[in-house]
């Protein structure tokens, strides 16, 4: 089967299994302690690792998208060979390690998926015990929902994606201080992150140094690990260690740019500056955000979820090598923190998003990556429709990226509300108020 007609069909009955959930809010909440971390443990089973099971060992499917780039990168690194230097990667100088992991007990890029899968499930479980001490029984409701949504379960069961390893790794550094963590250990830590990831995660690194007390600490703590880091890289790769950011000269859709593009034309004879552009203009937005958080007071645990979508969401409206995929590293904390589920509107975007993002890169791709220079170019159907998916996905982006900036409280409102909320005080999972 077409794996654009399959994708369409998680689509449908993830938002079918979400509208059943969605109703059973209250049993969900009624459920008693002792039972609840073992239910969404069934329910992860379920969503996870039981279509892991069906797609991979059953029904004998190939692993797709970047998965056999990650294993190959994967199967050099556990031959004991330099990233860089013996070794294309795209990622961080630790990815190939990390992922060469579960090749010990299983050498297969299906073992990838399923550390993809793993690693999801440890950002998911980080996350519902973030949201649980802000709304507590809530979180059991929005853990479930997170579950059964289709981009999630598209990007990391079919496609193992990585991108959701960003959060895992910076919502483990709560772990440091919920409140306000100590600005030294916190630089070493995003340093990790730098390190372990992708180069992508220099954004929310960025970000935090505006909202920090003490910067010099912060900076001191990314020197002492990125510093020795970097020399290291220099002296084994040379400037090999720059290759990740190759991609941001490539194309990819859907942004702004792409949604333009009918309208002024072929831009990537202008491919560097838009990249630096929309850079610059990511780094500026997230530490407006964070500068006002900080001014509030606004714990870490708190401040973190908005920061993340001022960085994430707004690097997939603004730069022109951003897509779909990236919706991925986001979605965690924007269902978990930032969205009103109770709002009919947030929650027909969320869908919306969810829906579009799972099926239109497969399209995209189909029709040859193209990009729509003059308005003629949609006058065929399938052109129109994938421009249709990309105006409908940058658009609910931007409402998210808006709605996370609204979360900022005012100067109006007491700095306690936003610094010691009582689980049964914050209304809507309006997380930010």
């Amino acid at each position: 089967m077409d794996v654009i007609v399959i994708k369409v069909l998680i689509a449908l009955v993830g938002t079918l299994a979400f509208g059943v959930l969605y109703r059973l809010r209250e049993q969900i909440e009624r459920w008693p302690e002792p039972t609840r971390n073992r239910r969404l443990a069934l329910a992860f089973t379920l969503c996870r690792l039981v279509p892991f099971v069906g797609i991979y060992l059953i029904a004998g499917a190939e692993t797709r998208s970047d998965v056999p780039l990650f294993y190959q990168a994967a199967a050099e690194a556990l031959a004991g060979k330099l990233v860089y230097r013996d070794f294309w990667s795209p990622y961080s100088p630790l990815f190939a390690y990390l992922t060469a992991l579960p090749l010990v007990i299983w050498h297969s890029a299906k073992a990838v998926v399923l550390f993809m899968i793993g690693v999801e499930g440890l950002a998911w479980w980080l996350t519902y015990r973030l949201a649980r001490r802000q709304v507590g029984a809530r979180a059991h409701w929005v853990a479930l929902l997170y579950l059964v949504l289709p981009a999630p379960l598209v990007f990391c069961v079919l496609g193992g994606q990585e991108d959701s390893w960003m959060w895992a790794f910076t919502v483990a550094s709560l772990h440091l201080g919920r409140q306000q963590p100590d600005e030294f250990r916190l630089g070493m830590w995003m340093a990790v992150v730098l390190l372990a990831t992708k180069a992508l995660a220099v954004l929310i690194v960025a970000a935090l140094f505006f909202w920090v007390r003490r910067p010099v600490r912060y900076v001191f703590g990314l020197a002492v690990v990125g510093l020795p880091a970097l020399a290291v890289l220099y002296l084994l790769t040379g400037t090999g260690f720059l290759t990740p950011l190759m991609f941001a000269g490539m194309l990819f859709a859907p942004n702004i740019w792409t949604v333009l593009a009918p309208l002024t034309g072929d831009f990537m004879q202008y491919a560097g500056p838009l990249s630096t552009l929309g850079l610059l203009t990511v780094i500026a937005f997230s530490a407006v955000g964070a500068w006002r958080l900080r001014q509030q007071r606004v714990s870490y645990e708190r401040s973190l979820p908005i920061l993340w979508l001022l960085c994430y969401g707004f690097i997939m409206v603004v730069h022109k090598s951003s897509f779909s995929n990236y919706a991925f590293i986001y979605m965690l904390p924007l269902v978990f923190s930032v969205i009103d589920l109770t709002d009919s509107r947030q929650v027909g975007a969320l869908l919306v998003l969810n829906a579009l993002a799972a099926i239109q890169p497969s399209l995209w791709w189909s029709l040859d990556t193209p990009l729509f220079t003059n308005p003629a170019m949609l006058m065929q159907g399938q052109n129109l429709l994938e421009y249709s998916m990309e105006v409908c996905i940058v658009l609910s982006v931007a409402y998210f990226v808006w709605l996370a900036y609204t979360r900022i409280p005012t100067g109006s409102r007491p700095l306690s509300s936003v610094q010691t909320p009582h689980p049964s005080s914050t209304p809507d999972l309006k997380h930010g108020t």
